[in-house]
């Protein structure tokens, strides 16, 4: 095999690579933003939320990127199967 054969094979492995992780990291933000919700009842009910503000706002924090990084997750999984 080439050095340039070698380079493109190098290549396009490195971006599958890559695009597998970023589907995996799409998918857990996208199931982080479905669940961290329910770590919002807990932390009213338990009165952290006058004890510690810092921690609540990292939740919301936490859930809104959440949201940013997950929203594409639903359709490239139906787009890749074709529904």
């Amino acid at each position: 095999m080439s050095a340039p054969q070698l380079a493109r094979r190098t290549v396009a492995s490195t971006t599958v690579a890559l695009t597998e992780a970023a589907r995996a990291g799409e998918a857990i933000a996208f199931w982080l933003a479905a669940l961290l919700p329910l770590a919002y009842l807990p932390a009213l009910a338990s009165g952290v939320t006058s004890t510690q503000p810092l921690l609540v706002a990292g939740l919301i924090v936490a859930h809104v990127a959440a949201l940013a990084l997950g929203r594409g997750y639903a359709t490239d999984a139906s787009e890749a199967t074709g529904r």
